[in-house]
């Protein structure tokens, strides 16, 4: 058997010393642990490899590359070594940002890349530092500091800080894909937890009496709407009847919907013809004081009649309502008040509606009339009046479903952009 130097066998010795710690990084990471915990592990086998006292590693904020842009993560041997200065990490990441090569010093006191700080008053005598390349480019810096040996860090040392590293990025890039997986499904949860609850705020009954039907349907346009309506029946054998549109879409749309159905459903021990008004001014107050300028509600909110069939309502800068006549007209009462949430001091007028038998009221968003084809036409109030024509003589239910159907095959496979809400109100 062939004999080998001494050179040759310290040689194979630290080669295999190398590869056991590299092994031992290995089997102790996985993407499922925290990018914290990934780098202390990093950074304490590290260490305990090159004989060094102090370490750390430097994440660059995702998206920032920039010497003061730099997260760290610090892990200590030596309780008696001070927490690496701030100048110096400035130093060396700035250094690393611009050169992104692996950094050997051990005269860092008498090193230009470092001049003007003092490194007897730091505590630093030897620094390894190394960059962390992804395939997205450089995402940090590992740096150890104070080789125990007085010689100081070696060209080994060198060699396994820069197999570190690299071996580093890919894990901490695959961590923090795995880490923004975990918060996509946790989103994803709280959402579906979110747009059920906002669907429980929904009425969940049509009203079917042998003299009237009220139904209403509510499409949002993502998982969270800013569309509302509501049907709740009063003690005075009535109903209060609601409809609205936030601006905006998304959850900032949701909240406000939810906290202004919250606000009318407070109002309803005193909801009657004459008090409509200062439900209006109430909720108009509330949304201004707690909302920005660019968020505000159009609404129709009012009372219906079964007895008298008539309605009463306030319109608060919303799309007429449409009223399907017997003789086969539809009316359209424009007049309307100012939006909820742009003015404080507002007067919002009652207006009446009365139904003869037979005959239909359709509260509606703009998620109707504005819905576009693939050619970007728009369905508009004159598709919507001719579907409520031709099926004038069926139930609400059947209406509402119509309309939809239109709108459905109108659209096509266009996308859907605006929440979808209609209220049918028919006279039997």
């Amino acid at each position: 058997m062939p004999s080998i130097s001494e050179k040759e066998f310290h040689k194979l010795k630290h080669a295999v010393d190398e590869l056991s710690a590299l092994n031992q990084i290995a089997s102790a990471i996985n993407v499922s642990m925290s990018v914290d915990k990934i780098t202390r592990i990093i950074v304490d086998h590290c260490l305990k490899k090159v004989g060094a006292t102090q370490g750390a590693i430097f994440l660059l904020d995702e998206g920032d590359v920039s010497a003061d842009k730099f997260k760290t993560f610090i892990r200590e041997i030596d309780p008696d070594t001070e927490q690496i200065p701030f100048r110096l990490n400035i130093s060396l990441t700035g250094w690393m940002i611009k050169n992104k090569a692996i950094l050997l010093s051990n005269d860092p006191q008498n090193d230009d890349r470092f001049s003007g700080l003092d490194f007897s008053h730091i505590g630093v005598n030897s620094i390894l530092s190394a960059p962390l390349l992804s395939r997205k480019g450089m995402i940090g810096v590992l740096a150890l500091f104070n080789k125990s040996d007085t010689a100081g860090f070696s060209d080994m040392d060198k060699r396994f800080a820069g197999i570190v590293a690299t071996q580093t990025a890919k894990v901490i890039e695959n961590a923090r894909l795995f880490e923004k997986e975990k918060k996509l499904v946790l989103m994803e949860e709280e959402m579906k937890m979110a747009k059920s609850i906002q669907k429980g705020f929904l009425p969940r009954d049509n009203i079917i009496c042998e003299t009237y039907e009220i139904c209403g349907y509510n499409y949002p346009a993502r998982d969270m709407g800013g569309d509302y309506f509501d049907i709740v029946e009063i003690d005075t054998g009535q109903y209060f009847i609601s409809l609205g549109d936030v601006s905006g879409k998304g959850m900032p749309a949701a909240l406000l919907m939810a906290n202004a159905q919250a606000v009318l459903r407070s109002q309803l021990t005193r909801a009657n013809e004459t008090m409509l008004p200062g439900i209006a001014r109430c909720l108009n107050h509330l949304i201004c004081q707690f909302t920005s300028d660019s968020q505000y509600i159009t609404a129709i909110f009012g009372i219906f009649n079964p007895e008298k069939m008539t309605f009463k309502y306030i319109n608060a800068g919303h799309l007429p309502p449409m009223i399907v006549r017997k003789n086969g007209t539809v009316d359209m009462p424009v007049d309307s008040d100012l939006v909820i949430g742009v003015l404080p001091e507002i007067t919002y007028r009652v207006q009446d509606i009365k139904l003869e038998k037979g005959e239909t009221l359709c509260l509606y968003t703009d998620g109707i009339t504005e819905a576009e084809n693939n050619a970007q036409d728009q369905f508009e109030e004159d598709r919507l009046k001719d579907g409520l024509l031709n099926c004038r003589d069926k139930k609400a239910t059947d209406i509402g479903e119509f309309v939809l159907n239109e709108l459905t095959q109108f659209r096509g496979d266009a996308e859907q952009s605006d929440d979808i809400t209609v209220v049918m109100i028919k006279t039997g």
